[in-house]
């Protein structure tokens, strides 16, 4: 018989970046809603709107961009390939901002060959060793890159609307597939930033049908991990101003109606900074027992030698 969703005592965590609460609210989207729900405040730093690695830095540390040391400020990404770095190290030095999005876009070329990634924080974050993934300033984020530049690409007319969004979604569906793996492992915590949101409220800040599509759709994938996870919490960083909401008069700029949305009962987090804090209180620190001994195999080395993998 399979196991209960409800026996899973890992708690998950999703950051679902630029989930307005607003919009949720409007467009009835339960399982970005969740239970218990409300808007969490957010901050702004170095520009005038909450920006995505410095809010979900803090989100995982509990401190101040000032303390953690992730802003956009500077490079906010950096080339894997080492060379490329090396040369990344260079370039604002030589090359204006513009012409270094050209040539790096050109780099990447359509399939993202050249990846990059994204600096992660030297501070000390709530998530356990392998319990993190895409989470912007705490791992790779490399997802995150990868929409930034489709993005880009979209911009420029280089690919269809209908290959943005495949790409978008399959990402958006691997991120999902790995919360509901982790949730049945030993990790009390893990957590997984999805930033499928944002890149429709960018591209559909103007058009309500469509970003409202992306939402529900969104919110039916996020019904298929809750009835596979126990505890869930669901938060953003920002939400998205749009052209239908009255006072948003920067469509596609952020917004300040972040959201923080749980299955637990009880108090939410007030702000940004508090959520470490709220996630440390309520997960199961003994599940995590240290596992000294080596993985074993029944299979035989010869065995799999004959079947090619060795």
């Amino acid at each position: 018989m399979r196991e209960e969703a409800d026996s899973s005592g890992t708690l998950v965590v999703i950051a679902l970046d630029a989930a307005d609460y607003r919009l949720a609210r409007r467009w009835d989207c339960g399982n970005i809603l969740l239970d218990n729900h409300g808007r969490i405040e957010t901050f702004a730093y170095s520009k005038d709107e909450p920006i995505t690695l410095e809010v979900w830095t803090s989100v995982a540390t509990g401190v101040h961009p000032e303390e953690h040391g992730m802003s956009s400020t500077g490079e906010q990404q950096e080339w894997e390939s080492p060379l490329l770095r090396a040369a990344g190290t260079v370039a604002p030095y030589v090359l204006s901002k513009d012409l270094r999005v050209r040539l790096g876009t050109a780099l990447r070329g359509d399939e993202d060959a050249a990846g990059m990634t994204f600096g992660r924080t030297k501070v000390d974050h709530v998530f356990p060793e392998g319990g993190v993934y895409g989470w912007p300033g705490i791992s790779s984020a490399t997802h995150l890159s990868q929409t930034w530049h489709w993005l880009n690409l979209a911009q420029r007319g280089e690919i269809t609307d209908v290959e943005l969004w495949r790409r978008l979604y399959a990402n958006a569906g691997k991120e999902l597939g790995w919360a509901i793996g982790m949730a049945r492992t030993d990790l009390s915590l893990v957590g997984v930033h999805m930033h499928i949101l944002d890149a429709a409220g960018h591209a559909y800040a103007n058009r309500e049908e469509k970003l409202r599509a992306v939402y529900e759709h969104v919110d039916d994938m996020l019904g298929a991990l809750r009835e596979r996870v126990g505890t869930l919490v669901v938060l953003s960083d920002h939400g998205m101003q749009v052209s239908t909401i009255p006072g948003d008069d920067r469509p596609g700029d952020h917004s300040w109606r972040a959201t923080f949305a749980t299955t637990a009962d009880g108090d939410r987090p007030e702000s940004v900074f508090e959520v470490r804090e709220w996630l440390e209180a309520r997960i199961d620190t003994e599940r995590e027992q240290s596992r000294t001994e080596a993985a074993s195999l029944d299979t035989t080395r010869e065995q799999l030698e004959d079947l090619g993998y060795l």
